[in-house]
C-alpha cells in the first residue's frame, strides 16, 4: 500500500491542473494546489463529482526558496504542472521539496517524449530538458551532502491529447470543417492520449510509486498514423472522399524550415524563450515533432507503454466518434 496520501499541485491554474486535480480527489487524497502570490491559482472548470472545497490553498513565489519549503512541509508528494516556461526556476523548487522532506515528484511532463535522445533537435522541448537536468543536479547535491533518501520522480509521457485538440481545434483532424491534414506520407505512427488519461497515470504513480520510481512511464490511447484516421473517420461518417477533404503538407523540410525561422524570430529579445504554447512557431515545430518519418523524436512510443494501457481499436474509433458527432454538429 502506498504512504503517499498528502498531495501538493504546483501551478494548477492551466488545463493540465484541471484534468489532474478532480482526478486526485476521486483517489481520496488530501490536495493542496500552490499558486504564485498574484496568480489565478485554481477553479473548478467542471461539473463533476469531486468537492472542489476539499482543496486546500497555499501560495509562494516559485523563486522563493524558504516560502516553498514552508508549503512543501508535510506533504508526501508533489506534482508540477505548470506553464513550461516556470522551469527556469526548477533548481529552486527540487531544493524546496527536498528541504520538506517530500517523497515523492511527478515532473512537468505531460506531453512529447522528452526523454528520447534527439528530443533536443528542436528547441520547443528545451525548457522541459533543462528542468530533467536541473532534477539530476540537485539530486547529485542531496546525495553528496549525504542527505537521507533524497526524493523519488517520475515523469508521465502522454504525447497528444487527441480530444481536447480536436475540441479547440488544432487536431490535425477538424470535424466541424470535415477536413484532415495529411503531413508527410501519412503513414507515421503516432501515439495519443485522452486528457484524462494524465489524471489517471498521476493517480496510478501515487498509488504504486515504487514501481514507477525515478523514470519515465508512457502512456497513450493509442497509436494511429493519419491514413488510419482518415479510414476511421469515413467509417464513423459513412461519408465519402467528396465530403471528408484530405490537405496534404507533404514537404516536410520546407516545413521545418519554416517552422525553426519563426521560433528564432519570435525568441529574439526574450530571455527563455517564445510564448511557446500560443505561438505558430510552436504548433509547426510540434507538428514536425509527430510526423517526422523515421520517428526521430519517439513521436510513436507504442513499444514502451506500460503494461496494462491503452485502447483497441474499436474502443479509439467509439471515442473519435463520440467527439466527431459532438464536434462536428
Amino acid at each position: 500500500m502506498s504512504s503517499i496520501q498528502k498531495v501538493a499541485v504546483l501551478g494548477a491554474s492551466g488545463n493540465l491542473g484541471q484534468i489532474i486535480v478532480p482526478a486526485l480527489l476521486k483517489a481520496g487524497f488530501d490536495v493542496t494546489v500552490i499558486s504564485r502570490p498574484g496568480g489565478r491559482g485554481y477553479t473548478q472548470a467542471n461539473n463533476d463529482s469531486t468537492d472542489a472545497k476539499a482543496i486546500k490553498v497555499g501560495e509562494a513565489a516559485y523563486d522563493d526558496l524558504q516560502s516553498l519549503t514552508t508549503a512543501l512541509r508535510q506533504h508526501d508528494a508533489l506534482i508540477e504542472v505548470f506553464n513550461p516556461a516556470a522551469t527556469t526556476n526548477d533548481h529552486i523548487i527540487m531544493r524546496a521539496a527536498l528541504a520538506a522532506g517530500v517523497k515523492q515528484l511527478i515532473t512537468n511532463e505531460f506531453g512529447f517524449d522528452t526523454f528520447h535522445p534527439n528530443a533536443g533537435g528542436l528547441p520547443i522541448s528545451a525548457s522541459k530538458i533543462e528542468a530533467q537536468r536541473a532534477l539530476e543536479e540537485e539530486l547529485l547535491k542531496a546525495a553528496a551532502d549525504g542527505k537521507p533518501a533524497p526524493l523519488a520522480w517520475t515523469a508521465i509521457i502522454t504525447n497528444t491529447w487527441y480530444d481536447f485538440a480536436i475540441r479547440a481545434g488544432f487536431f490535425w483532424l477538424n470535424p466541424t470543417e470535415r477536413t484532415i491534414t495529411r503531413f508527410g506520407s501519412g503513414n507515421q505512427r503516432v501515439s495519443i492520449s485522452r486528457a484524462a488519461l494524465s489524471g489517471e497515470a498521476v493517480v496510478a504513480v501515487l498509488h504504486q510509486p515504487e514501481r514507477f520510481r525515478n523514470r519515465p512511464v508512457y502512456v497513450a490511447s493509442y497509436s494511429v498514423t493519419t491514413n488510419e484516421l482518415i479510414a476511421l473517420a469515413k467509417e464513423i461518417s459513412g461519408e465519402s472522399d467528396r465530403l471528408w477533404k484530405v490537405t496534404d503538407v507533404p514537404d516536410l523540410v520546407n516545413f521545418k524550415e519554416q517552422g525553426l525561422a519563426l521560433w528564432n524570430e519570435d525568441s529574439k529579445g526574450r530571455k527563455s524563450g517564445v510564448d511557446w504554447r500560443h505561438s505558430q512557431a510552436f504548433m509547426m515545430l510540434s507538428t514536425l515533432q509527430l510526423f517526422d518519418e523515421d520517428n526521430q523524436f519517439g513521436a510513436d512510443f507504442s513499444d514502451k507503454l506500460e503494461p496494462g494501457w491503452g485502447e483497441s481499436r474499436e474502443e479509439f474509433k467509439a471515442h473519435l466518434q463520440q467527439l466527431i458527432e459532438a464536434v462536428g454538429k
